[in-house]
């Protein structure tokens, strides 16, 4: 079926993972020596590698030693996230299991579109089951936009499902950042009220459909399929 859909993760899949944001800190205290960074606002939808550069640029660190401890940083996050995860349990959003396991009965293709580094967004999906119906994505730790992060992913499909056409590729997100990444690059936008955007805060976005949630299988098929 000529159809695919690309799922942002945090607060469209699921929720709980409010410590990733505290394993990126530590990583920032372990390589750079910033221990207490100032806060971004609204980083909801920012890419992992955009907000370590932001938050290092906001402590005035330069462009060449923030490179030159970025792989390490990521290396650290990710084993802090990993130690945490131990102890602590995400939450599949109401919905979600049913409509993935309808999508890959109906051979349709999903990717994923996130600004969590890729080790760690694979991990949060293991951890509730969810890795199974992914395969590719576009990942934060390699670009620092959000509309890079829905190309990476349409160029990792087509290595195996070759060209498709963008008005049958829907990206599903719950931030004004998914919605905008999306329009950049020409696909479908499907915004979900299950973060911190309102219906209203979407549809400003320019979103295509609009849901309070994925609670409705059917209406979110009906989307993709007509």
């Amino acid at each position: 079926m000529d159809k695919l859909v690309l799922f942002d993760i945090d607060k469209t899949l699921l929720v709980g993972s409010t410590f990733h944001y505290a394993a990126l800190k530590e990583a920032l205290s372990q390589v750079y020596g910033i221990k207490n960074p100032r806060s971004i606002p609204n980083m909801q939808g920012m890419t992992d590698l955009k907000i370590i550069y932001t938050t290092l640029a906001l402590e005035k660190l330069d462009s060449d030693t923030i490179k030159s401890g970025l792989d390490e940083c990521m290396d650290l996050m990710y084993l802090n996230f990993k130690v945490a995860l131990q102890n602590k349990d995400l939450i599949v959003l109401d919905g979600v299991r049913l409509l993935l396991e309808n999508l890959q009965r109906l051979e349709i293709p999903m990717g994923l579109v996130t600004g969590n580094m890729e080790a760690i967004a694979w991990l949060k999906l293991e951890k509730v089951g969810l890795k199974k119906y992914f395969q590719f994505g576009g990942f934060g730790d390699r670009v620092v936009k959000r509309s890079s992060l829905v190309k990476d992913a349409i160029a990792e499909s087509e290595k195996n499902l070759g060209k498709i056409n963008y008005e049958n590729i829907f990206l599903v997100g719950d931030t004004p950042r998914d919605i905008l990444s999306g329009q950049k690059v020409g696909v479908k936008t499907i915004g979900v009220a299950t973060g911190d955007f309102s219906n209203h805060e979407l549809i400003l976005a320019g979103a295509d459909f609009i849901l309070n949630d994925l609670k409705d299988t059917k209406t979110v098929l009906d989307i993709i399929l007509n």
